[in-house]
């Protein structure tokens, strides 16, 4: 009996565009995400504790239009910054540390798609899902505020609502990229979220140990960068005692600088180093 020869037919199908492969892996970690009990817990409290309340207290005040800054005491509040920083270290805890554990890894990058394209669809649901407390519920905040103004300048109100916008997507995307570096150093999600939390939060204990004796300590804790920003944008400036450029060297600290380490790592470990 002779041997047959396997053959092996080219795939005549039409294969999914990157843009494709980008939303789903997004798509399949914010479906996951909805699925996590503690995910759901600190967003449903969150939302409560943080704007629930100060929505209705607002509402009910007599206000003749959509205050600025009333909404940035809001965004500038301990404790969005504290439920902001708890969801970014758990939503992300697994992002990548969960791939490299169960080396899933490697099967993503079995297929046609570039670093680029893991990290982008990562970050996208790791987006998605943060937003869900960081960009929805401001919005909803200042629509609301803006509803049931007594006056009718309906134009200033505009303006801090499109401030409001851009303030939510920048404290949604904030703490991402730091994030998912710490949870693509790891194969374990538990050490991930801890050692961002802690990161993070043992910022806030230095700054204020050291802001008695120069104000520009402010900046190594991530919520006065967040809060000097959301000042800035409302209009109402940076303060004097802080150094202007000190300021964006900090801010692109906590943002674009892990973004690129990030990105350099996955690249390196596509390739397998």
């Amino acid at each position: 009996m002779g041997i047959d020869p396997i053959r092996y037919k080219p795939w005549s199908g039409e294969r999914t565009r990157t843009r494709d492969r980008v939303f789903i892996i997004a798509e399949t970690f914010f479906r996951q995400k909805l699925k996590s009990k503690w995910v759901l817990v600190f967003l449903i409290l969150g939302s409560i504790l943080v704007f629930v309340f100060p929505v209705i207290s607002n509402a009910m005040m007599p206000h003749e239009t959509l205050d600025a800054g009333t909404m940035t005491l809001q965004m500038s509040s301990v404790l969005f910054f504290m439920f902001t920083l708890l969801l970014a270290a758990l939503i992300c805890s697994d992002s990548i540390a969960e791939d490299l554990r169960s080396n899933s890894f490697v099967l993503y990058f079995s297929r046609a798609i570039k670093a680029e394209s893991y990290l982008a669809g990562k970050m996208g649901g790791t987006i998605l899902t943060l937003s869900l407390f960081c960009f929805i519920p401001p919005v909803l905040m200042a629509i609301v505020l803006m509803g049931t103004q007594s006056g009718s300048s309906y134009g200033a109100s505009l303006g801090v609502l499109g401030r409001t916008i851009i303030a939510s997507i920048v404290a949604t995307l904030f703490f991402i990229p730091f994030s998912v570096l710490i949870s693509s150093l790891t194969t374990r999600k538990s050490y991930a979220a801890v050692g961002t939390f802690m990161a993070l939060f043992i910022l806030t204990i230095i700054s204020a140990i050291f802001t008695e004796s120069d104000p520009n300590w402010r900046l190594i804790n991530p919520g006065n960068v967040l809060a000097i920003f959301y000042d800035w944008l409302y209009g109402f400036g940076i303060p004097g005692n802080i150094n202007i450029v000190l300021f964006s060297v900090m801010f692109t600290g906590f943002t674009l600088l892990p973004l690129n380490i990030l990105y350099l790592r996955i690249r390196m470990k596509a390739v397998g180093r």
